[in-house]
């Protein structure tokens, strides 16, 4: 017998096709879609605006998948949560909810590992086994508001992989999390993030979806940066930036570069200069970040004043840049910090 289909997995228009086929009308549809997303129901038979004889033939086909809690931990720093899901098969995820004022973020893993192994990172120890299913990726923010029973306003694929290696399944999981009858989220409220992948890069600006982008650049010399982000052996620095100008062109969107300060590698006069010549005549923004201790990788924290510093020098070219502080770095869950814990 085969596996039932998830209905997470599907778009709107995608469950109006299927409904069509079985003589429903499109606005039903829509209902799913509420069930689903407004409601996080579990079973079909629950959807009760639904006729009987549709949620039959519904359940025969189609389920309803939830994840499994494995571990959660809360940051006695800042109210950040990590929890670590267990998926359908063997494999786990990490999920992080980011408590700030009024804004209220859930940072999404779109892989289970990452393929990219950049070297400050604490994925990149983590082996790639597979892609997330859009119903994986809906299930963490679901999971959240559902039985966290906490607000989500904005939503960040800065979690474990690389977004742009699992392009249609994420792109699948935004459209959802954007539409109306989902979980309602603005577009401009999600952000993708990026190691640098042009071809990933091109086919968002084509998306027609106001989202933000958010590029990992770390450096502005192409040999530090080959040795922070080994995909920049691929897609070099100035072939990136004129991909990021293209974006920019054809979206009118801002662009974010990520840069995570190393002690001793990123942090001089010299390479915040560097940078600046870089970005110039950029419609861009910059978010500084120290790096986050993993005494796996041997990297160190540069001190506050060396961000600071870095910083004043950014802003005296006339950038746009900030020294974001990090959150939940007593539990492993600030930027860069996230691996998949092991699973008793």
């Amino acid at each position: 017998m085969a596996a039932l289909l998830d209905l997470k997995d599907y778009s709107k228009d995608e469950l109006v096709n299927i409904l069509a086929s079985m003589n429903e009308p499109p606005y039903r549809a829509a209902q799913i879609f509420r069930w689903l997303y407004k409601e996080g129901v579990v079973r079909i038979d629950d959807m009760r605006n639904l006729p009987s004889p549709l949620r039959d033939a519904l359940s025969k086909a189609f389920r309803i998948s939830r994840p499994r809690l494995f571990d959660s931990k809360a940051s006695k720093l800042d109210g950040t949560i990590k929890i670590l899901l267990g998926l359908e098969d063997a494999n786990a995820i990490e999920t992080v909810y980011i408590p700030q004022g009024r804004r209220s973020t859930v940072c999404v893993s779109s892989q289970v590992g990452c393929r990219r192994s950049c070297a400050f990172c604490a994925s990149s120890t983590v082996k790639f086994a597979r892609n997330l299913f859009p119903r994986e990726i809906l299930n963490e923010i679901l999971f959240i508001k559902m039985n966290k029973e906490l607000p989500v306003t904005n939503i960040v694929f800065m979690g474990i992989g690389e977004p742009f290696d699992n392009y249609d399944n994420v792109i699948k999981a935004i459209r959802i999390m954007n539409d109306p009858d989902g979980l309602n989220i603005g577009a401009r409220k999600i952000t993708v993030s990026t190691c640098g992948l042009i071809p990933g890069i091109e086919r968002l600006a084509s998306e027609n979806l106001q989202l933000e982008l958010s590029v990992s650049l770390h450096s502005a010399d192409d040999a530090v940066r080959t040795r922070l982000v080994p995909v920049n052996k691929r897609y070099p620095i100035g072939s990136l930036i004129e991909s990021c100008r293209r974006y920019i062109g054809k979206t009118n969107r801002v662009i974010t570069f990520e840069y995570v300060l190393i002690k001793g590698i990123n942090t001089s006069r010299a390479d915040a200069l560097k940078l600046a010549k870089l970005l110039k005549g950029i419609k861009c923004k910059v978010n500084l970040i120290r790096y986050n201790q993993i005494k796996a990788l041997g990297y160190e924290t540069p001190s506050r004043e060396e961000g600071r510093v870095f910083l004043d020098e950014l802003i005296a070219k006339g950038l746009n840049a900030t020294l974001r502080k990090s959150r939940g770095e007593d539990i492993d869950a600030a930027c860069g910090q996230l691996r998949i814990a092991q699973v008793q």
